[in-house]
């Protein structure tokens, strides 16, 4: 369980920081 459990929280932290480097791509390209 713990493995999944962190399996998991791993993927969540780098589809957000995946996310989060989107956004200041697409706030830079508008600004």
């Amino acid at each position: 369980m713990t493995c999944l459990v962190e399996k998991a929280i791993a993927t969540l932290v780098e589809t957000s920081i995946d996310s989060l480097l989107l956004l200041k791509r697409l706030c830079g390209t508008h600004i």
